[in-house]
């Protein structure tokens, strides 16, 4: 497995996934492909736009894109933080793809998570890419002001198994490391 750590968020992904990053003014995109169709992509804008409006204009985008989109309320979190959710099925080279919408509010930035894939290989990829947003642990924005009587310091984890103390590398490039966590490859190390 391999671990994308950089900018106070944090995941694990296959190490067989390519992995790009890209940055937009103070936003930022972190993508990583399968060799198949599937795919993830994290978004962190800044400006902390509302999480309902972050989707509806994804959504007009399939809408513009495909014909006809199937769009269907889902509930999921990120990093334990209240999301709006939906599940998008549309039709593209006569295939049935699927899309998972995902949008939550942080105290500073508004992140954006689309996970996609093809109905072929949807049994395969899923569990893949469901495991990758379950791995994903936001900054906290308590104590990032440098407070000296933070115990969890300026770069404490939240995600959906509670809190976890981690330093991030503040190098230009991301950080990637290769690890050894079973799991999201479906083996046990």
């Amino acid at each position: 497995m391999a671990v994308y750590e950089e900018h106070g968020i944090r995941f694990e992904y296959p190490d067989n996934w390519e992995l790009s990053h890209e940055h937009h003014g103070e936003d930022f995109t972190v993508t990583i492909e399968s060799d198949g169709t599937a795919f993830w992509m994290l978004s962190v804008l800044q400006g902390r736009p509302v999480a309902e409006e972050v989707i509806e204009a994804a959504l007009e985008s399939f809408r513009m894109e495909y014909e006809p989109v199937d769009v269907y309320e889902s509930e999921e979190s990120i990093c334990m933080l209240p999301t709006v959710a939906r599940d998008v099925d549309f039709y593209e080279l006569e295939m049935v793809n699927h899309a998972r919408l995902l949008a939550c509010e942080t105290d500073s930035t508004t992140v954006f998570v689309l996970l996609q894939m093809s109905d072929t290989e949807r049994a395969e990829a899923e569990p893949l890419l469901r495991a990758i947003t379950e791995s994903l642990m936001c900054e906290l924005s308590d104590g990032v002001d440098g407070d000296a009587d933070n115990e969890s310091g300026p770069f404490a984890f939240d995600n959906l198994f509670g809190t976890l103390d981690n330093v991030i590398e503040t190098s230009a490039a991301p950080h990637v490391e290769d690890v050894g966590v079973s799991g999201l490859d479906g083996s046990e190390e």
